[in-house]
């Protein structure tokens, strides 16, 4: 494989002549709420009007560049440049906005100064949707005979259902695929994951509790309401411990007490950093005493297991030299009609056995008390880090960037997981947290949190690296079929 300098000039020269062009197209996308929703479901739109909404978007605007472009099933869009043998496959969904931001979520701020966007999506994953799209273009220009399909899905975020749909009804993935939902350099292998909704018998004077919205977000806030009187919640609060109560807010309310609970916010799959409110709220109901009926034992047990995020209160703690440890969080927690739900993510090291750690955990709930529904485990992800596809990869972000990194391993998940012959590779440069200081407030900026950011830079440096490895990759696959 020759790799030549003209080559990166010439990428970057097009997506510069482009540029304005591609902040249009990403607001465009970001100004659909494509929250993957499955209650919301009906006829032709499995993941709720707002998918559906993004899908007629990304196929109008592939035909409107020139390409075949299709909905397939109603789960995802396909656009398409001649045969389409490699691939690139994004999502269009995204996590839900949440409270607190300074930027509208859904409006794709461009802050001209510092060549940054704001909004739900523009890092996670739209940004790299729409990079897909101009790199159609730009290959189109420069490979004429190079065919490339971007394949956009809509339910990444709530369980990958999307491409689990394809493949049970049949459809033909590329042979070789990229997924830009990562980081750089090469993403080899992905931990296994288990799912699961636990259910406790939850009645008393505990008339509601709320955090969170999707599994895999480590809610930054919680909040109840208590039927007891605000004097008497303000007089146990005194009483317990500072540590107990330091993220605690009581206000009186009509129906007695309203408690607030405040923590940092994170994604599952990287828990170290972030705070769950849900332990912070459970963890000062049970030591207060206020609580009465079976709401007590509920939030005791609930206190127990948000204790950390790495399986201990479990006894499932796990690592390996592949993917590190074993990871599982508590996220959404809702009372509605005297049962308390709370949503389990766990993400379990390759070299976990995935049926013996279900087969533990689901005993060890049962035994906390809680019935179980909606448990869904997905196998670990590994590609050989000296295969093929791998050395190719590494060889053109050395060449692109000048660095030597290593290809890595991690615990979240991608549509690697879920695609037959996918990799992840990029957009995230390793050791570079991108610094939102300037223009948000300490926490923001971060893919699943609040005025959620990227740089322009990096759709740039994205895009110059895939108009590089995406021609590689189809020597590769024509080497493959070569007798």
């Amino acid at each position: 494989m020759k790799l030549h300098s003209s080559a990166i000039e010439q990428a970057q020269k097009w997506f510069d002549a482009h540029r304005e062009e591609f902040i249009r197209e990403l607001q465009e996308w970001v100004r659909i709420p494509s929250v993957s929703r499955r209650e919301e479901a009906a006829p032709g739109m499995p993941f709720g009007p707002d998918c559906k909404r993004m899908l007629d978007l990304i196929v109008e605007r592939g035909r409107h560049y020139g390409f075949s472009a299709e909905n397939l099933l109603d789960c995802a869009a396909s656009v398409q440049s001649a045969d389409g043998a490699v691939g690139i496959i994004a999502h269009a969904d995204v996590v839900p906005a949440g409270e607190g931001w300074v930027y509208p979520p859904f409006e794709c701020t461009w802050l001209e100064e510092y060549d940054v966007l704001i909004g739900r999506g523009v890092d996670d994953n739209k940004g790299a949707a729409v990079t897909g799209l101009f790199l159609m273009r730009y290959l189109q220009e420069a490979y004429p005979s190079l065919g490339i399909r971007l394949i956009c899905g809509t339910d990444e975020e709530a369980g990958m259902r999307d491409m689990q749909l394809l493949k049970e009804n049949g459809y033909a993935f590329p042979a070789l695929s990229l997924v830009p939902d990562a980081g750089f350099p090469v993403n080899y292998g992905q931990k296994g994951s288990l799912n699961a909704l636990l259910h406790f018998p939850c009645s008393g004077n505990l008339l509601s509790f709320d955090a969170g919205s999707v599994p895999n977000v480590i809610p930054d806030k919680a909040e109840c309401t208590l039927s007891t009187p605000y004097k008497i919640a303000q007089a146990a609060f005194d009483n317990v411990p500072e540590p107990l109560r330091a993220s605690i807010t009581l206000s009186p309310c009509p129906r007695g007490t309203h408690i607030i609970a405040r923590g940092t916010a994170g994604h599952a799959a990287f828990p170290a950093g972030a705070d769950n409110a849900i332990c912070h709220l459970s963890a000062f109901l049970s030591a207060s005493g206020l609580l009465q009926g079976s709401c007590a034992p509920a939030l005791q047990q609930v206190s127990e297991l948000t204790k950390d995020p790495y399986g201990q209160s479990e006894n499932i703690a796990f690592r390996d030299d592949i993917s590190g440890e074993l990871t599982l969080v508590y996220g959404v927690a809702h009372l509605k009609e005297g049962t308390l739900t709370l949503s389990a993510d766990c993400r379990f090291p390759i070299t976990c056995r995935g049926d013996a750690l279900e087969e533990k955990l689901h005993l060890h709930w049962q035994e906390r008390g809680a019935a179980l529904s909606e448990t869904e485990r997905s196998d670990p992800f590994y590609l050989p880090a000296n295969s093929r596809e791998v050395n190719t990869l590494q060889e053109i972000y050395r060449f692109c960037t000048g660095r030597s990194d290593a290809p890595y391993t991690m615990g979240g998940g991608t549509y690697s997981k879920a695609v037959p012959n996918a990799v992840s590779f990029g957009p995230g440069m390793p050791g570079q947290a991108d610094d939102f200081s300037a223009f948000l407030p300490e926490g923001h900026g971060k893919a699943h949190g609040r005025d959620e950011a990227a740089f322009l830079s990096k759709w740039r440096d994205l895009f110059v690296i895939y108009a590089l490895s995406l021609p590689a990759l189809n020597e590769l696959i024509k080497k493959r079929e070569t007798p």
